[in-house]
């Protein structure tokens, strides 16, 4: 393993397998992200009605992504997602990945420079 101050991981959630698909598509033909992981998950949430004052609980599938995406990339690939979501407000949370093993990190690396 290796301290990987460079490496940030992107999570972000979306409903639909198609907008899923534009999403990663999008973020591996650009070259912002050099692998995208996608789980089926359930979301709790609050979510204030269109003109409700109170908050209701929502419970919804979602589909959670995780962008491996290098620090210099992340603002753009932040950009890339606002524009082709389907969501009023997307979750993007943006990790730092402390510690990467070797062979992954070069894969990366390697991957990242047919982008470049």
């Amino acid at each position: 393993m290796s301290k990987s101050k460079n490496y940030l991981m992107l999570l972000q959630t979306t409903t639909t397998k198609q907008n899923a698909g534009v999403l990663i598509n999008e973020a591996l033909h650009s070259g912002l992200s050099v692998c995208v992981q996608q789980i089926s998950i359930q979301s709790h949430y609050f979510w204030r009605v269109q003109q409700e004052q109170d908050l209701k609980v929502c419970n919804e599938e979602e589909i959670l992504l995780s962008f491996k995406v290098f620090k210099h990339d992340f603002k753009a690939l932040h950009k890339l997602i606002l524009q082709h979501h389907s969501y009023e407000i997307p979750e993007i949370i943006g990790l730092k990945l402390h510690q990467i093993s070797k062979v992954y990190k070069k894969w990366c690396k390697e991957t990242k420079a047919n982008f470049v």
